[in-house]
């Protein structure tokens, strides 16, 4: 009677696991797409997904068939036993350990969220080792049987923690191709329309969002960042019709603002308490790219006069240019293309190229750094060229593969902009939102990716980052979003994350 009650049980226990191992081995099956996308956005699985997809399923039904068979029933719960332990080791691993939690999957468990699902598991966990110690076929003391489930219980937890460690490795360190997703790491936004596709974000002084106008240089709009506030300026200056301007930007540094013109070259300087310009400065040679680094210094991009290839250059109270360390592969023109940043929390200039999956780091010196890989895995775009005017004038004979589209920095993070999907990303989302990925570069890191979803079927032009906020530019909004503190730790930067303009520490010299 006893030995009947005992097989009983382990029969439920048996049937429970084939019902559950079956249900969920199918539904992965019937949406594989789906279920490999979810192993991909893992940060535990990420880079063994394609074959954790089809291995998952396999056991799980191969551990269903073993349970059915009578005589080796005893195999399968302690497979079924020991599974169980690694997906409830995921879970742990997932809701302490990771930097966020993606989405769950797999039939029932899409049902669950992650606390349920482990609760769930233990139970599972629990009944399977109940089986295994009723298991008449099983020729061992209590304690015996006990020592083989903590043997079991031990490898499944450490085969986890090491396959995450691994996967973890490989997306931090090895550049990978797998974008992460943390769920919601930005707030729902709110917009205002501007009226015109030509403004820019210039800048920020004292929670005001400073925007300049393509079409009209000489004209400012100042937003709060609660965009409950808009004022409408016009810059002064003296005799502006006598200038030849034709690409005018407008650049904050408070508590002024610089506007400037590479092309004829000069560099206007004003305050911006009464938005008018006061001196003027002509450097040597036309600029391309300029950001200010402290009060009348910055950091341009020029031409060499002998090569005509791409430099970096510190003009106005100092000077040190550095010729070679945006560093030739093609022509030194097109693939060296890129962006100019400057980091004033730690005080380094970053240069994110367009054409290649690499980020230059220097300090205020031009002394380099670092060089930074993103997750792209294309080094260099493959570039054509085309010539006019006799052979005179360079141009791309086509629109190259763009790699970085659009990139800012701010706190310890540098935040790109990419129209590169990855693996086990959809066509839809990338039509829907822009791809933003986060780096550290204080540890040279991938963080994670997140989606800016357009506004009005808009996409962001470009974007900064504002105490909190991430801010962008549509065709025809401004959009504001915010981003969260559990994600975005900007404090534990080397420097002050500065609240406004007038809070803002000294960037050390």
């Amino acid at each position: 009677m006893k030995n009947k009650l005992k097989s009983r049980i382990i029969n439920f226990i048996s049937y429970l696991y084939i019902f559950l191992f079956t249900y969920t081995a199918i539904s992965k099956i019937i949406d594989f797409e789906t279920f490999l996308v979810q192993l991909g956005q893992s940060p535990l699985l990420s880079e063994y997904a394609n074959w954790v997809a089809v291995l998952i399923p396999a056991a799980e039904i191969i551990i269903s068939l073993i349970l059915l068979i009578p005589k080796i029933r005893y195999i399968g719960l302690f497979l079924a036993f020991g599974l169980m332990i690694m997906f409830s080791s995921y879970i742990i691993i997932i809701l302490n350990f990771s930097d966020f939690i993606p989405c769950s999957c797999g039939g029932i468990i899409s049902q669950m969220n992650w606390n349920e699902h482990l609760f769930f598991n233990f139970a599972f966990v629990v009944i399977g080792g109940i089986g295994i110690i009723l298991d008449t076929h099983l020729k061992f003391t209590l304690k015996e049987q006990l020592i083989k489930l903590t043997s079991i219980s031990v490898f499944s937890v450490v085969s986890v923690v090491i396959l995450y460690n691994l996967s973890e490795n490989e997306m931090h360190r090895n550049n990978a191709f797998i974008r992460r997703y943390p769920h919601h790491p930005i707030s729902d936004s709110k917009a205002i329309p501007l009226g015109y596709n030509s403004y820019y974000i210039a800048g920020f002084n004292e929670g005001k969002i400073i925007l300049g106008n393509t079409t009209a240089p000489l004209h400012i709009v100042e937003i709060d960042t609660t965009l409950e506030d808009k004022i409408v300026r016009r810059i002064k200056m003296k005799d502006s019709k006598k200038y030849l301007f034709s690409a005018v930007q407008l650049k904050i540094k408070a508590p002024h603002f610089y506007l400037v013109d590479g092309s004829i070259p000069i560099i206007f300087k004003g305050n911006l308490s009464t938005w008018e310009t006061t001196t003027k400065e002509k450097p040597d040679a036309k600029f391309s790219l300029l950001e200010p680094i402290k009060q009348d210094v910055f950091i341009v991009r020029q031409n060499n006069a002998k090569t005509s290839e791409h430099e970096l250059q510190i003009i106005g109270k100092e000077n040190n240019t550095s010729t070679n360390i945006l560093q030739k592969k093609i022509d030194g023109v097109f693939d060296t293309d890129g962006m100019l940043l400057y980091n004033e929390q730690l005080n380094f200039i970053i240069y994110s190229y367009y054409y290649r999956n690499q980020t230059i780091i220097t300090d205020n010196k031009l002394n380099l750094i670092k060089r930074v890989k993103t997750i792209d895995t294309l080094s260099q775009s493959p570039l054509e060229f085309a010539y006019t005017k006799g052979y005179t004038e360079k141009k791309l004979a086509q629109q190259p593969i763009t790699i970085n589209k659009y990139a800012t920095t701010a706190g310890k993070y540098i935040f790109i902009k990419s129209n590169r999907l990855g693996k086990y990303e959809s066509e839809v989302i990338a039509k829907q939102a822009s791809i933003i990925d986060v780096y550290n570069i204080e540890n040279n890191t991938y963080e994670f990716s997140f989606y800016f979803y357009h506004h009005n079927n808009e996409e962001i032009k470009s974007f900064k980052i504002y105490n909190n906020l991430i801010i962008g530019i549509t065709n025809n909004y401004l959009v504001i979003r915010k981003l969260k503190s559990n994600y975005f730790q900007f404090e534990n930067s080397k420097n002050t994350w500065p609240v406004s303009g007038k809070d803002r520490k000294p960037v050390t010299e």
